[in-house]
């Protein structure tokens, strides 16, 4: 059982999507998706559902359940679904 960082519920951790967080050459943070589950680093556990990924980054619980330093600029263009990045 995992909970996800967006709607805070519990669940199997076969419905969550787990993220770990990359640091690039340029120091940016970058948010990827484990699919597999087998990144090394710490991991966070969201909902495939945009409305829990939109709630985990307007809450920055990304951010906190990564351990990422406060004024870290994420980008989670990997995480959201297509239909949510046109918006």
């Amino acid at each position: 059982m995992r909970t996800c960082v967006g709607c805070r519920r519990r669940d199997e951790q076969a419905a969550l999507l787990r993220l770990v967080a990359r640091l690039g050459d340029d120091g940016s943070w970058t948010v990827v998706p484990d699919e597999r589950r087998r990144l090394p680093g710490r991991g966070a556990y969201v909902h495939r559902r945009p409305g829990c990924v939109e709630s985990a980054v307007a809450r920055r619980a990304v951010v906190r359940a990564l351990r990422l330093p406060a004024s870290a600029a994420v980008d989670l263009a990997d995480v959201l679904p297509p239909t949510t990045q046109q918006r």
